[in-house]
């Protein structure tokens, strides 16, 4: 008996000398395994994620302290779809891409990390102040950052020249003289304008130039408003008239618009490069900023920005605002720019002598710049992506039923207020 007590203290003796020695070579380990790794995951693909590959080599190779490894998940659907896989197996990457109107949801579920600390330790004022307003507005939540910003489009209206030169006519400034011409091609064989498959960006941006937001800042659905019914009302009467049309099964415009089988399109200004990479090199085209409505011009933004996920370590945050802070950079927002269509999102790339002398060879991109001067961008909440099937559904109703706008806002209107109310 005596002798098995002492093979047992003898035992306990040697694991706890055994789970010493692991746990020194552990943290051995840490210190000495090189850079504190950073995955990264984003939906660029070709082009895009060829440069933005090459600022994170660029990234890497700058110092030894982070290192960060980027993956494309192809895709915003399969983007979303990995994240919240991975939030159940607790698999996140450390940082990723993310629409700033998801941040809400995100945050509600615990997928996030609070970076106010960090992004105002390492960013000062003025780098701040440089993002521009409309950017900005959402970034933070409930007063703390969760995002920095990296790819932003604003909203324009692409439209053809050639039919302008044959008819005479000038760019249109204002729906109505927009619509008027409209009606004037129509007369003509030639549609005015093509939506992309939903207007739904074109009815907001509507609203709020007739001075109605639909979901506010104080979470208040504003949707079945005379202002909103007026704006919807503008894009049906076009599409019951024939002068416009959506995209329908090419989903976006820019398929019939490089065809020459339209006058004008809307669309993100990231929109530019692939019109320039498949319109016929006969065709000449412009840009200009979003025709007014209601004495007032607007785009509303679609922003994309970075975000931290929980799991993080304390270092693997502080390199993630580094790297954030690096692709915010005046440098690498000018690159990026001109390597992906985005607009700059802050004021010192667009005002960048290299950005300047970019924009004057390239005209198309000016009116993309232009449209940060009155941009807004969507109001974040709790259940923001069932609203916004919501909206789209409505939309649709509109175009494939002819449903009339107040029957369909004022049952949107009911479908927000009720989201609104259980996610407070």
């Amino acid at each position: 008996m005596m002798k098995r007590r002492w093979l047992l203290g003898f035992a306990t003796v040697l694991m706890a000398v055994l789970l010493v020695a692991c746990g020194s070579g552990s943290s051995a380990q840490k210190s000495t395994k090189g850079p504190v790794t950073i995955t990264f995951w984003h939906r660029m693909t070709g082009n895009y994620n060829k440069a933005l590959e090459g600022y994170i080599k660029t990234f890497n190779s700058s110092q030894k302290q982070y290192k960060v490894v980027a993956t494309s998940q192809g895709s915003y659907d399969n983007l979303q779809k990995k994240y919240l896989a991975s939030a159940k197996s607790r698999t996140l990457p450390t940082i990723g891409q993310v629409t700033d109107t998801i941040i809400p949801e995100y945050v509600h579920d615990g997928m996030l990390v609070n970076i106010d600390s960090q992004v105002k330790s390492q960013f000062s004022a003025n780098e701040l102040k440089a993002i521009y307003p409309g950017i900005a507005t959402n970034l933070k939540y409930e007063g703390k950052y969760y995002q920095i910003p990296f790819a932003t489009g604003t909203r324009l209206m692409f439209y053809n020249k050639d039919i302008l030169d044959k008819y005479h006519l000038s760019v249109p400034k204002t729906w109505e003289e927009l619509t008027k011409m409209s009606q004037q091609l129509k007369d003509d064989g030639i549609t005015g304008v093509a939506f992309n498959k939903s207007y739904d960006f074109e009815f907001e941006t509507l609203a709020y130039d007739a001075g109605n937001r639909l979901i506010t800042p104080k979470y208040q659905a504003k949707i079945d408003t005379s202002a909103s019914i007026k704006a919807m009302t503008a894009i049906t009467t076009m599409l019951k008239d024939k002068t416009a049309v959506t995209a329908g099964l090419d989903n976006y415009f820019n398929v019939p618009f490089v065809q020459g089988k339209i006058f004008a399109g809307f669309g993100s200004s990231a929109t530019i490069q692939q019109i320039a990479a498949t319109a016929p090199k006969s065709m000449h085209w412009g840009t200009a900023v979003m025709p007014s409505f209601a004495g007032k011009a607007s785009s509303v933004l679609g922003n994309n920005g970075i975000s931290v996920f929980k799991g993080a370590s304390a270092d693997q945050i502080k390199g993630a605002v580094t790297f954030m802070k690096f692709l915010m950079s005046t440098k690498i927002q000018t690159q990026w720019a001109k390597a992906s269509g985005y607009v700059p999102v802050v004021k010192t790339a667009t005002q960048s002598s290299a950005y300047q002398a970019y924009l004057k060879e390239n005209p198309t991109y000016q009116a993309a710049v232009d449209a940060y001067d009155d941009a807004f961008s969507s109001t974040p909440f709790i259940g923001y992506n069932t609203y916004r099937n919501n909206l789209l559904d409505a939309v649709d109703q509109t175009v494939s039923k002819n449903a009339e706008p107040k029957t369909v806002l004022t049952n949107l209107q009911k479908q927000a207020d009720t989201i609104l109310k259980d996610n407070k």
